[in-house]
């Protein structure tokens, strides 16, 4: 047996405990003092569960300028995240289980971190055929992949999901509010698409929900979170915590939906501080400098966070804004309810996260970009928040094996 030791956070609080580990890769026991075929201590650093990202955009397998899986999943590693929920507006997009099966297999041994696969079905009749998905998305406005689904077909796709039943995950935009100005900035963006247009969405979703299990995606602004219905669950990103229509991004800060005002920023972070907010999902969605640096109008929407997301928050913790049982009921906990993982095996247990306690405070925290030199890795833009401290990532465990190692990186 394996017995790894220091800092654990078990049963909602850190202690100074020791993990045994089986030759499956399990967690075997958890205790004071163990004894094993090998003995790691790593002192005061914190030992805490694998984030459960629900929402990424990983690009894999027709996009591969931007992103491919083993780097997109390295970056996940190197974030805390041990396990990816890959959403299904890929190339090409995964609507029927031709395409489900395809990509299945095209991915198959190419992770550094456990993953789970999205589809998104366009029909009634399609939710039962793609019933090997680990959960459905929905559109029901137009972003990356055109999948837009108009609301009494979204009706039908929830009824035949609720009698599977399967979780429904929801891009919940009204496009009937959105305006026909073209956006040429930040500002610009947020008036095209605009709070009112999600709210609406969510509205109409608490109205044709029924009985169906229901996610919003990330949420931007109190008005939407006020809209979530009673029994649906919902997430927030790391940039609509961090960024807002107020910063020089151009379109490096261009995503759907938009970045709002600082003000909604604040309420939203004050919500999710407040236990308002299911979960924290990355949305991580890279494309390439060339693509980011198009006027505003013509950039594509996305930006990554599957590595900055945690690290983000843990210097949020370290400044006293957040407490440690928030973030990881946010961003292990809980999105592992949602997503249906065995609680016995993912929470707390077998992916495992640690963290050095310390922060730096110069330089920027963990770019997306920042993973081992590989092909692949300076396709991609990844350094959209900065200044924030940077927090050394020490090891983590997915199953029974290091995903990523490093005393340093910053």
């Amino acid at each position: 047996m394996r017995v790894i030791s220091g800092r654990v956070f078990f049963r909602g609080r850190l202690e100074p405990l020791s993990i045994g580990i089986d030759e499956a890769g399990r967690i075997a026991a958890i205790k004071r003092v163990l004894r094993g075929d090998e003995q790691i201590d790593h002192g005061d650093a914190l030992i805490l569960p694998g984030c459960v990202d629900l929402h990424v955009h990983m690009r894999d397998p027709g996009l591969r300028r931007k992103e491919d899986f083993p780097s997109g999943t390295r970056s996940a590693a190197i974030g805390g995240v041990t396990t990816v929920a890959d959403m299904p507006n890929t190339v090409p997009p995964v609507t029927t289980t031709a395409a489900l099966d395809a990509k299945a297999a095209e991915l198959h041994g190419r992770a550094t971190v456990d993953y789970a696969l999205y589809a998104a079905p366009q029909s009634r009749e399609a939710v039962s055929r793609l019933g090997n998905a680990a959960a459905f998305k929905v559109y029901m406005a137009e972003s990356t992949g055109n999948l837009e689904v108009p609301v009494p077909r979204l009706e039908e796709i929830l009824r035949a999901a609720e009698a599977q039943p399967k979780l429904v995950v929801v891009h919940a935009e009204d496009p009937g509010k959105f305006t026909k100005q073209k956006a040429r900035d930040l500002r610009g963006h947020d008036a095209a698409r605009p709070k009112a247009a999600e709210d609406a969405a969510i509205a109409t979703l608490a109205r044709i929900r029924d009985g169906a299990r229901v996610h919003v995606a990330h949420v931007t602004c109190l008005e939407a979170l006020n809209s979530v219905p009673a029994g649906a669950t919902c997430e927030v990103t790391p940039h609509h915590l961090f960024l807002d229509s107020s910063k020089p991004l151009g379109a490096r800060g261009k995503v759907n939906p938009p970045l709002r005002s600082p003000a909604d920023r604040d309420a939203l972070w004050d919500a999710f501080r407040q236990g308002r907010v299911d979960a924290v999902a990355s949305d991580h969605a890279p494309h390439t400098l060339h693509e980011k640096g198009e006027p505003f109008e013509e950039a594509p929407a996305g930006i990554p966070g599957v590595a900055t997301a945690f690290p983000l928050l843990m210097r949020r913790i370290r400044a006293g804004d957040l407490d440690l049982p928030r973030l990881v009921s946010a961003m292990a906990a809980r999105p592992a309810e949602i997503l249906g993982i065995d609680r016995n095996r993912h929470r707390e247990t077998r992916s495992i996260q640690m963290w050095v306690d310390a922060v730096r405070g110069n330089g920027s925290l963990l770019p997306s970009s920042r993973v081992p030199p590989r092909r692949n890795d300076r396709r991609r833009w990844g350094g959209q928040l900065r200044g924030a401290g940077p927090i050394d990532s020490f090891f983590g465990v997915t199953d029974d094996h290091d995903a990523w190692t490093a005393s340093s990186i910053a």
